[in-house]
């Protein structure tokens, strides 16, 4: 199946946002346990106001998980059969890239409020 360009441009931006967001919460995530984490004592362990990183870490996880539930969108728009017209703004593709953005942007508040406070 051809489809024109501005499609094809359209899937490659929301894939290419997609991917960026999943590799700022990977390193957001990584980051936080390197500059919050205890490295006297075994295992991680972020001290007795950890409930703000644990949070962020959670949400920095649903982030991860949201943009790789919107890849799957994206290939499934993109590679489905069913769907005439592959569309970027699907409403299965916003949702995940929804909960992908939302939770992101939640998990850096949590961890900036835990860092400030």
């Amino acid at each position: 199946m051809a489809f024109d360009e501005r499609i094809g441009a359209a899937f490659g931006a929301a894939s290419d946002t997609v991917k960026q967001l999943l590799a700022l919460a990977t390193a957001s995530s990584g980051g936080a346990i390197a500059l919050f984490d205890d490295g006297a004592k075994a295992g991680i362990d972020f001290g007795p106001a950890d409930l703000w990183v644990r949070v962020g870490l959670m949400l920095l996880a649903f982030s991860v998980l949201g943009g790789l539930m919107a890849l799957g969108a994206i290939a499934g728009q993109l590679g489905s059969d069913k769907v005439d017209t592959p569309n970027s703004y699907a409403p299965g593709l916003r949702l995940f890239y929804g909960l992908q953005l939302l939770a992101y942007g939640l998990g850096v508040v949590a961890l900036v409020v835990h860092a400030v406070g």
